[in-house]
């Protein structure tokens, strides 16, 4: 990755917030070097496995959903679905489309100059915002880790449900997908927004590079929560009309004997039915869902903000980038790597 920026004589001189970003931002990647720093050989090996496998299986998964995408798309506009289930489908229907409405929204760079030209500053294009001080450049981006994390905890939840609900097309597998579907949309989107904010173009090298490392995080994110939504999908169907526990119900769906124990324990040791802890298998879906999409958005709209604020202090003011971001070693840092088998679709 290359520092394309100005002279050190043309540089402008940096101001007291920017120095002061510039100081906040050097720490929040000296912290992610130092942790990586620690890791014990065994983990660092790991990881870089992991992160291997999840390159591929993001790109593997990437063409399932486009494979699977059409097929969905077409199988809603001809099936015939029970009356009551409609709401459903068309909820679903309309979640895609929100989340496309977004896409489009912030990969439309215009909406980042007219905030500016709003505040009556004259900037014709994106490289014209460079020549703006940081602080003002912030103003676009300040709340936009919040708000991402709302977003994705109400796509989690609302895919999460739907992976339950015996629809054609949705079902668990197709619940899946759609929300693989709709996350890397996001999350590609997203970083691009943070690239317009801070005066780049998304399809400059070094901001594609970050982008697509974005996405790819993404993805490794969700392995824990495709298998949990796949585990808690099958106990709640398999478990359909069943009023007596066995042995095999037990072994075969451990989360329903996980949520039978909790209910347990909840109930001071009283007998849990079936359709009680059956029952508890949605909610399982949607908070796992919930928990896990809030984190990717709003990990990605933080993560790709210091990125990019750091990416256009160091061209404006002549400042070598950390390390870390020239060996592009923290744009793969996250919070656990999972198996590319929890990807299948």
């Amino acid at each position: 990755m290359t520092n394309q920026h100005s002279t050190a004589s043309s540089s402008p001189a940096m101001s007291t917030y920017e120095r002061q970003r510039w100081d906040e931002l050097q720490a929040i990647w000296a912290k992610k070097a130092e942790r990586r720093k620690v890791l014990p050989a065994p983990a660092k090996k790991a990881l870089s496995s992991a992160t291997d496998r999840t390159k591929r299986a993001a790109v593997r998964t990437g063409q399932a959903v486009a494979n699977a995408t059409p097929t969905m798309v077409k199988d809603f506009a001809g099936v015939t679905l029970d009356t009551a289930l409609v709401p459903t489908a068309e909820g679903l229907v309309r979640v895609l489309e929100l989340a496309n409405e977004w896409v489009v929204e912030l990969s439309d760079p215009e909406r980042v100059l007219k905030h500016h030209r709003k505040a009556g500053r004259p900037v014709a294009s994106i490289e014209d915002l460079r020549s703006l001080d940081l602080e003002v450049l912030d103003e676009v981006t300040r709340r936009m880790a919040l708000r991402w994390r709302t977003v994705g905890a109400g796509e989690g939840a609302a895919l999460g449900a739907l992976a339950m609900i015996p629809v054609p097309v949705v079902a668990s597998a197709g619940a899946i997908t759609a929300d693989l579907l709709v996350m890397q949309a996001l999350t590609g989107a997203v970083a691009a927004r943070a690239c317009y904010a801070y005066g780049f173009d998304a399809r400059d090298p070094d901001m594609k590079h970050m982008i697509d490392k974005m996405v790819t995080r993404s993805y490794r994110n969700q392995a824990a929560k495709a298998r949990t939504t796949r585990s808690a999908g099958a106990a709640f169907r398999a478990s359909k009309d069943r009023l007596n526990w066995s042995k095999k119900l037990r072994e075969d769906h451990r989360l329903m004997a996980a949520m039978e124990k909790l209910l347990k324990q909840v109930g001071d040791g009283s007998r849990v039915p079936v359709k009680n802890a059956r029952m508890g298998m949605p909610l399982v879906s949607i908070f796992v869902g919930m928990g896990t999409n809030s984190y990717v958005l709003g990990d990605t709209a933080k993560h790709a903000q210091n990125y990019a604020a750091t990416m256009l202090l160091a061209r404006k003011h002549d400042l070598p980038l950390p390390a870390n971001l020239v060996h592009d070693a923290d744009l793969d840092d996250t919070q656990g790597a999972g198996d590319d088998s929890e990807f299948t679709v």
